[in-house]
């Protein structure tokens, strides 16, 4: 058995090291649930929000870019200095500019800066020490660079690692996924190699071809050399599958996988290589799968202002 937990303060991270702050709980209690996991051979990864970063207080032109870390000490007391230069709406112009997409409803983060590398590097440090955290998820990874992901994952050594790199599938006219994805999951084997090698990523190729397949054309499941289409057919050890997520079903449904064909998706991602992982609100939360000698992770679908918790499990060949 290895499973894991999954933690989530919020997606408007401030005060990170004030984990009390959080309405769901107190850092006590957090501790104290993620050391009975642990006493059950279970693991757990933080949601680790760091493109960008809710301020404590306003500036002299009246915007909120001066943050506080949650420390009687200045660790992570940041200033508009490390801001990206090019978030207009929150710099004043001394940062670095910004190595990835923008996130328009906080000050995107200048990873470049040594100081936001070195304190960021030592917070998850502390999760992990102190708190008992074994990895991560890694959010909205296309905000940044991947070679700062490498930076925080040489710097931490987590357990296990996986990181959310979204970006749309080619559609053709229909409307349909065209049947060629080569280049959407390049970019996803081309940002794990990047990043290091180390960390896997959210196969969303995947999930995209596999969602249009069982709506009557699973000759969409073959490649053009007879490999799984997705990310598993290229870099399987990095991929970790899924039906659906906090974002694309749940409350959000912004990409939900047809809610008639969940048992078609998951016999898919559980039969093939990868790390399948199943949401909590599933016919499959009490399930043990044993086909294959795998870890399978499994997510809740709650909100992303609210805790998410998944574990997973090595399955055992019987």
């Amino acid at each position: 058995m290895y499973p894991l937990l999954k933690f989530l303060l919020g997606y408007m991270p401030g005060r990170l090291y004030d984990l009390s702050a959080s309405k769901y709980g107190s850092q006590g209690e957090l501790k104290s649930l993620i050391g009975a996991f642990h006493q059950k051979g279970i693991k757990c990864l933080a949601d680790i929000v760091i493109n960008h970063r809710t301020a404590e207080k306003q500036d002299g032109r009246g915007i909120w870019c001066i943050f506080e870390g949650g420390t009687s000490d200045d660790r992570l007391d940041w200033g508009p200095s490390l801001i990206c230069s090019d978030d207009t709406a929150y710099s004043d112009g001394k940062g670095n500019p910004d190595t990835g997409g923008d996130f328009g409803g906080a000050p995107d983060i200048d990873h470049l800066n040594p100081r936001v590398q070195k304190e960021l590097s030592d917070w998850m440090n502390w999760l992990k020490s102190e708190i008992g955290f074994d990895g991560w998820r890694f959010d909205f990874v296309k905000g940044y660079a991947p070679s700062i992901t490498k930076i925080y994952m040489e710097n931490t050594s987590p357990d296990f690692a996986v990181g959310e790199k979204w970006d749309s599938l080619a559609y053709g006219q229909d409307g349909k996924p065209g049947y060629n994805q080569d280049a959407h999951r390049g970019g996803l084997k081309d940002w794990i190699q990047a990043a290091g090698g180390a960390v896997t990523a959210f196969d969303f190729t995947t999930k995209g071809i596999l969602q249009a397949a069982v709506q009557g054309e699973l000759w969409r499941l073959k490649d053009s050399n007879g490999k799984p289409p997705g990310l598993i057919g290229l870099l399987p050890q990095n991929a970790v599958t899924f039906i659906d997520n906090h974002d694309t079903g749940s409350t959000q449904k912004l990409w939900p996988f047809p809610s008639d064909k969940v048992m078609q998706g998951y016999a898919y991602i559980l039969t093939h290589p990868g790390t399948p992982s199943i949401v909590t609100s599933s016919p499959f939360f009490q399930f043990v799968c044993p086909c294959n000698n795998t870890t399978i992770m499994l997510f809740s679908m709650s909100s992303a202002s609210c805790y998410r918790l998944f574990f997973s499990f090595r399955c055992l060949i019987y």
